[in-house]
């Protein structure tokens, strides 16, 4: 029973029968494992392993009770004591917390009952349980890791007073306490582990000298008595690897190279680096996505010499592939698919012939190119499974097609569902979540024997839940019906996924649909906190006006199903206020939650997304205190210690003096907070840095006051904007949307210099266009905005300008440019500036010229509607540059036909027809007492069409 699961750190799998390809199998089963193939050894725990330990603990308790009353004949010595370590290294494996974490160990044995439980129900009752229960501590890990570290420490003591050789303490007793705590989850085992190696290495240093000099007070090591082993050192780089990141991946590297130095200096073979200490330091690379480093590390294993060689495994090629999955470079799609074919090659040339590339080398490129977010990646994904479909059929059974594949594959099109451009991906024809259930089917077509899991069902809900395309959750639901027919029953993650595509739904109906799935999950399903936040958000992001309140009975909810509310409930309750304007809601549920955090409730502290969601409302409440407000938010903010202010926050709260229509200081006070952003971030201060967005309201506030000089204010800091970019601060780019503030700050000014600034403003962003220039390239808005600037100047040429930059416009737009595109206020605009222009006889011809143009193309046009003001204006048009007479009279009466064929006729409209044309006026509109509904029936519908 000793050796129960191997004796002295051996492969545990052979304690319930479990053979290489079993394990294998049970390890592919994992959830979301794809890079399991690099993990150190695992086992499932199952009731006779657990009834095997049971049975070692009783034999050890004999033994122990043996010791004692026979001390002279049963004295234990080194082996006794192992084995006694060994026991509860064992337990200690059934109670670690990772059995419930991520699935690497079963958490429950399959009649539902949690490990520690049935290992006290097996001791309790088992009639040959001398004494009965060994204590509570022996079912907690921690209990056990402590009564590991007191068996050595006892028989340390004893061999120093008695100087004992039988119970000289031998390196498997401090590898036994090393692997309890490198297996366990606790808090400062990677600290404990280190402290054994560091004192076992001390040892090992002195015993060339005097173990005299051993006595140490030092706190960073454990006094230990051997030499460390290969085993330590794998412990501690396995501890190492629990912990993903690049630190860890330095510490393992600088230990390896501790070990071969040791070993280099003393030639001890049991000291030597094996495969699975440079498995585990790739591992800890492979986690870290070091993939540079670990691929060197495996060109440096090729290039060893043979004698001292340790030849690369397939698991070594497997682990750096998995480095390139899990590295963000660019390149990484492309160097794996490298690594692979020189796999290939090395197997084929018989040079190294156990590394042939296997489902699991394969499923980790697919998984790398499927991490690259790119049509490119998932195209070249959903080749390789093809190819391994391909190569199976051909008698390859080595690289058959499992369900892991399939879902990297199908992965790849999840990953850009939603991320490409409308233009992109109506281009490619293509649509993610179609192509990943395509893929679904194909392994349900195949005669693999391979069979969808939950996962892969949840990844292709997850694309459709990502999708931007039109009926995506009509598309998921139905999918999430289908499950059964496969024999998988939908979890929670599945229900979640077709709420999430619910959320971007806005026709009412699915808000409905939203809650009868909820309430079937109920049923059906255990509910947890991110089952509530998905409906919360359905809610939030409804159309409902009470879409608050429910959001918050949601909130108030989750405490009766014993599930405990946090920042994200509030946050969320509070946003579904903000966007409906509920300042007071939001600002109350803010109190509530400061409160919760003031009695210790961490996990509803609010974040700063809290404070910005009610600066957020208060900016949309339009209430005359809604700054003065929003800026005690600020400041609370900025008085406490568990959050800082960043740039979203000040963001919100200069788009609330933006949207403020009490405030005649407006324009300064953005500015001042811009000031303050600017200051805290040349002070150091990284989350709070001023962007485009920043700049651009500010330069609105700037376009809209009155205060002299505010068009000039404008101008310099968007020219601030471009020395601050070319300086380094790469959000600063001078966007259109700053441009288009500028140019309308000129246009307001009544300046007599507006409309050359205004051309040179246009001027410099068509040189940005053809410099490829990062700041702001001339749209529709920018043009609208100097024609408008046109329009109010009181300088002869309006129409000669004005149709210099229409021409702009259509020959941007023809040149592929559609944001330059002529628009409704446009065309609107040029006439209107046509109407007012000034001049003599020729002017007025150009002008009116122009206004017919533009006019005439607003009838002919397919996308754009004329409105109202279009008539009114050019009845203007008419009155100020055609004189009277016939001409004049058919002109008008043109215009008014086809404005009451088209519903236009406004008051306006009527008025100005009567001053163009009194005479045609007074013979048509004698007829109609009441203006015909038909010919006033369109003025609402003013604008685009819908095409």
């Amino acid at each position: 029973y000793a050796g129960v699961g191997g004796g002295g750190g051996d492969d545990p799998a052979t304690a319930h029968g479990s053979d290489g390809y079993n394990k294998l199998e049970t390890l592919r089963s994992i959830h979301d494992q794809r890079n399991f193939a690099t993990l150190a050894k695992h086992f499932t725990i199952n009731s006779s392993y657990i009834r095997a330990v049971v049975d070692a603990t009783r034999v050890m308790k004999k033994m122990k009770q043996l010791q004692s009353d026979f001390p002279d004949q049963l004295s234990s010595d080194a082996l006794s004591l192992k084995a006694e370590l060994n026991i509860w290294s064992k337990r200690a494996i059934i109670l670690s917390k990772t059995q419930t974490g991520q699935g690497l160990v079963a958490g429950i044995t399959k009649d539902g009952v949690a490990n520690s439980r049935k290992l006290e129900l097996l001791e309790l009752e088992d009639a040959c349980n001398i004494g009965g229960k060994i204590g509570d501590d022996a079912y907690t890990l921690l209990g056990c890791l402590n009564k590991m570290e007191s068996i050595v420490s006892e028989a340390e003591e004893r061999y120093i007073s008695t100087k004992d050789e039988r119970i000289r303490p031998s390196v498997d007793w401090y590898n036994h306490v090393l692997g309890a705590w490198a297996r366990s989850d606790l808090e400062g085992a990677l600290e404990k582990t280190k402290q054994i190696l560091r004192g076992m290495e001390a040892y090992d240093n002195t015993l060339e000298e005097s173990l005299a000099n051993y006595n140490t007070d030092d706190g960073n090591l454990r006094q230990c008595w051997a030499s460390p082993d290969t085993i330590t050192y794998n412990s501690v780089l396995f501890c190492l690897t629990r912990d993903a990141g690049q630190n860890r991946a330095k510490e393992a590297e600088a230990l390896l190279r501790n070990m071969k130095f040791r070993y280099e200096q003393t030639k001890n073979k049991d000291m030597r680096p094996d495969e699975v200490t440079y498995g585990a330091v790739l591992h800890a690379l492979a986690q870290a996505g070091m993939a540079r480093e670990a691929e060197s590390f495996l060109d440096s294993l090729e290039d060893a010499e043979q004698d001292e060689a340790i030849v690369p495994s397939l698991t070594i090629y497997n682990t750096v592939l998995n480095a390139w999955a899990n590295s963000s470079q660019r390149n990484a799609p492309k160097k794996a698919d490298a690594l692979l074919t020189r796999m290939k090659v090395l197997s084929s040339s018989g040079k190294n012939s156990s590394i042939e590339p296997d489902p699991i080398s394969i499923s980790t490129v697919i998984s790398c190119h499927a991490r690259s977010k790119t049509r490119q990646g998932a195209e070249r994904g959903e080749q390789m499974l093809d190819e391994a479909l391909a190569m199976y059929s051909e008698g390859n059974p080595r690289v058959k097609p499992d369900s892991i594949m399939f879902n990297c594959a199908i992965t790849g099109w999840t990953n850009i569902s939603g991320i490409e451009s409308g233009e992109e991906a109506l281009s490619s024809n293509v649509i993610p979540a179609e192509r990943a259930e395509m893929l679904l089917r194909k392994m349900k077509e195949t005669q693999l024997n391979v069979h969808p899991v939950a996962q892969t069902f949840n990844i292709i809900l997850d694309c459709w839940a990502k999708s931007e395309t039109k009926g995506a959750a009509e598309r998921a639901l139905k999918l999430m019906r289908e499950m059964p027919d496969y024999g998988v029953a939908p979890d929670e993650c599945s229900y979640n996924s077709v709420l999430h595509a619910m959320t971007k739904e806005t026709n009412p109906k699915w808000v409905v649909i939203a809650e009868d799935m909820f309430q079937e999950m109920k049923e059906k399903v255990s509910i947890s906190d991110i089952t509530y936040h998905v409906m919360m958000n359905i809610y939030c992001k409804s159309s409902d006006s009470d879409g608050a309140r429910k959001a918050e009975e949601l909130l108030r909810n989750m405490e009766k199903e014993k599930l405990h509310p946090s920042q994200i409930s509030y946050n969320i309750c509070i946003d579904a206020c903000a966007r409906r304007g509920d300042h007071r809601k939001a600002e109350s549920l803010l109190q509530e939650m400061l409160s919760l955090s003031d009695k210790g409730n961490a996990k509803c502290r609010p974040t700063i997304h809290s404070f910005a969601s009610v600066v957020n409302a208060l900016a949309k409440s339009g209430d005359v205190d809604a700054v003065a407000r929003a800026k005690e938010v600020v400041c609370k903010v900025e008085e406490l210690e568990y959050v800082s202010p960043n740039s979203i926050l000040y963001n919100s709260l200069i788009d609330c003096i933006v949207k403020s229509r009490h405030n005649d200081n407006a324009s300064s006070e953005a500015e001042e907070i811009l000031l303050r952003m600017e200051q805290n971030h040349r002070a150091g201060n990284s989350n709070v840095r001023p962007n485009s967005y920043t700049y651009s309201m500010v330069m609105t506030c700037c376009a809209r006051s009155k205060d002299p000089g505010s068009a000039e204010r404008a101008e310099r800091i968007l020219m601030n904007m471009e020395s601050l970019y070319a300086e380094g601060l790469s959000d600063a780019a001078a966007n259109g949307r700053c441009y288009s503030a500028a140019i309308s700050a000129w246009a307001r000014s009544h300046s007599p210099n507006a409309v050359e600034r205004t051309f040179a403003l246009i001027d410099r962003m068509e040189k940005n266009g053809r410099d490829a220039s990062p700041h702001g390239k001339p749209n529709a808005h920018c043009y609208n905005a100097c024609i408008h600037a046109i329009a109010k100047s009181q300088k002869s040429g309006k129409a000669k300008k004005c149709r210099d930059v229409l021409q702009r416009m259509i020959a941007a737009r023809d040149g592929g440019f559609r944001e330059s595109a002529p628009s409704l206020i446009t065309y609107s605009t040029i006439i209107n500036a046509c109407a007012f222009t000034h001049g003599d006889e020729e002017d007025q011809k150009e002008a009116f010229d122009l206004a017919r143009t533009c006019f005439q193309t607003l009838l002919e046009s397919s996308e754009i509607e004329p409105c109202a003001s279009c008539f009114t204006n050019f009845f203007h048009v008419i009155t100020r540059h055609l004189k009277h007479g016939a001409i004049r009279d058919q002109f008008a009466e043109a215009v008014f036909l086809e404005g009451c064929k088209r519903g236009k006729i406004s008051k306006q409209v009527l008025h100005n027809f009567r001053k163009a044309s009194p005479s045609v006026a007074n013979r048509i509109l004698s007829e109609h007492r009441i203006l015909p509904e038909e010919w006033q029936n369109k003025i609402k519908n003013d604008g685009y069409k819908s095409y």
